[in-house]
């Protein structure tokens, strides 16, 4: 079935110090399912499936030496995976209850300022220097968002966002398609937008990855 297809990918590498000195206290992938109601004004939703969680981070190339932005953290899952594979995360997160979730399951991150915590909402907080972001958006804030990101300076690399199917596909449509919209032309004007995959697991979800923004020429 063309509609989920998948890429599977097998690599190895050497541990680093930090992943080393983790294994010591535990660090198996260790997905939390809170009991917490998530809250629907947010736009809430906690991503749980392990491989849609290890797939984003393959996708998104994550070099030792970088910062990651992570918008929305929720309870850690991915967040987790971003600091093994980076320098440093930088995770805004608006909710007080998930902030707390997030200082016991990293406390060790938190005190060796591996994972930095901005609390407020990520429209109006000003943001740090970050080289890549990777996360699972909040739907209700999905397009101020990523307008948000294009007019951020100084550039990073690339985004991968994972969006509802609809809005996925609005940003990726082309010319003379019924999704085509103002979003798509503006989107794709700003920056190299591109569907990376799609999940049995999450059929309501797709993953896409927001390029550097383009450089306008002049005619």
């Amino acid at each position: 079935d063309k509609k989920h297809s998948h890429w599977f990918i097998f690599f190895f590498k050497q541990k680093t110090a930090y992943e080393m000195l983790r294994s010591l206290v535990g660090s198996e992938m260790c997905i939390r399912d809170s009991t917490m109601v998530m809250n629907k004004s947010y736009g809430q939703h906690i991503l749980r499936n392990p491989q849609i969680l290890k797939s984003m981070v393959e996708k998104s190339a994550l070099r030792s030496t970088d910062i990651v932005l992570e918008i929305g953290p929720g309870t850690g899952n991915l967040t987790q995976l971003l600091l093994e594979n980076s320098k440093k995360v930088i995770a805004v997160e608006i909710d007080a209850r998930m902030i707390a979730e997030l200082m016991k399951r990293f406390h060790y991150e938190i005190q060796t300022k591996k994972l930095e915590i901005i609390q407020g909402n990520f429209m109006t907080v000003d943001l740090p220097f970050f080289d890549i972001c990777v996360a699972n958006v909040p739907y209700q804030i999905s397009s101020p968002l990523v307008f948000k990101l294009l007019s951020h300076k100084p550039l990073f690399r690339c985004a991968v966002l994972m969006f509802q199917r609809e809005f996925a596909l609005r940003l990726v449509a082309k010319p003379g398609s019924d999704l085509y919209c103002r979003l798509s032309v503006n989107v794709q004007l700003l920056s190299r937008v591109c569907l990376l995959y799609t999940s049995d697991a999450a059929d309501d979800l797709l993953c896409v990855d927001l390029g550097g923004r383009r450089t306008l020429q002049k005619k």
